[in-house]
């Protein structure tokens, strides 16, 4: 039986217009890959960035509780020196002005001499805010801080149980956290 032998193509076979042609389609398929490419790069990066200054908020608002906490625990007696934790549960949640949207349609319709009449109304409403540039936000009703998961409050005073049970509800008072997500703690080292 007669073996087929493939057959070996070459440069001028196929012709130069050709080559130039395919050439030219893998340039221009590379190109508009290229740009959905950088436009999903952009996109990571933006909500990176979106992370990220939520996280610096969140951190600036732990470290100023923490640190308010331990100025007035400092100040109790018996209390002694402090250090404080605060974990959230959330962050910070802005609650936008809800964007109202009707639609109503009525019919009437008279017997006598078959009349019939339809109407429709849509009616929307939407709240933005514009600067004098041009640049909108949409209206923030009101923000909601971050909620508290949990503290651990370090102190001194701690083996002396008076002095433990003040410091629990002192920051139960002040966060309005439960006690069985506030831990109060000995500090090592202290006599």
């Amino acid at each position: 039986m007669g073996e087929k032998v493939p057959k070996k193509m070459n440069l001028k076979e196929i012709g130069i217009e050709k080559i130039i042609l395919i050439a030219i389609a893998g340039i221009v398929l590379l190109l508009a890959n290229f740009s959905e490419w950088k436009n999903a790069i952009s996109e990571k990066t933006e909500k990176k960035e979106e992370k990220t200054v939520q996280t610096d908020q969140n951190d600036a608002y732990v470290s100023a509780l923490e640190n308010k906490l331990v100025h007035i625990l400092e100040n109790v007696d018996g209390v002694g020196r402090v250090e404080v934790m605060i974990t959230l549960k959330s962050s910070k949640e802005s609650v936008l002005n809800k964007d109202l949207s009707e639609e109503r349609q009525t019919e009437q319709e008279k017997n006598s001499d078959t009349q019939k009449t339809n109407k429709s109304e849509k009616r929307q409403e939407e709240t933005i805010l514009s600067d004098s540039v041009g640049n909108s936000a949409p209206y923030v009703v009101k923000e909601l801080e971050p909620e508290i998961a949990g503290i651990i409050i370090s102190c001194e005073g701690a083996e002396n149980k008076v002095v433990a049970a003040s410091v629990l509800e002192a920051a139960q008072v002040l966060f309005g956290v439960s006690a069985n997500h506030i831990k109060v703690l000995k500090m090592e080292g202290a006599k």
